[in-house]
């Protein structure tokens, strides 16, 4: 029972986090368009884009963060196996658990944090200097890559507990 709720959460996250990946995919094409715009404008038109380089930085938010998730569940990520793969299977079991536990309570802190800084962002509506940006649709989609994060190591550590495999 136990282990078919862990793989359908798990299945379900990864629908999740691929169109979190997608919508990452997306940013970019609209930044890509924003910024030949704003070329075109600057080099034909003597005139760029208002506000392009804003709308940039907060995409890039959304293009650098939103796939963590995804990639974390697709194994994506940078591994340095040098050492681990010389030790006998246990001990990397035991690793790997190690590591889901730590990755769980560092993105799990970060979410915390970011979330509270969001509430802020909130209650006084800062606004990002320039095109008066509000600052809170960044903070809430920090906020959403590093829960998602935090709950796709969770569920990595389940998984692993439960089903009893090395990933």
């Amino acid at each position: 029972v136990m282990r078919n709720f862990v793989l359908q959460t798990l299945d379900a996250a990864t629908r999740i986090t691929r169109w979190l990946a997608i919508l990452s995919a997306v940013s970019i094409a609209i930044m890509m368009v924003i910024n030949f715009t704003d070329i075109i404008g600057t080099k034909f038109f003597l005139r760029s884009l208002p506000g392009a380089l804003d709308i940039s930085e907060e995409l890039m938010i959304l293009v650098t963060l939103l796939p963590l998730a995804f990639i974390a569940l697709e194994r994506g990520h940078i591994r340095i196996t040098l050492l681990t793969e010389r030790l006998p299977s246990v001990v990397r079991f035991v690793l790997q658990i190690v590591q889901y536990v730590i990755a769980t309570l560092i993105t799990g802190f970060i979410t915390c944090r970011v979330f509270v800084q969001f509430q802020k962002t909130v209650e006084v509506m800062d606004l990002k200097e320039g095109l008066d940006l509000p600052l809170w649709p960044a903070n809430l989609a920090v906020v959403i890559a590093f829960g998602f994060l935090t709950l796709v190591w969770m569920l990595l550590l389940a998984k692993t507990l439960v089903v009893g495999e090395e990933r």
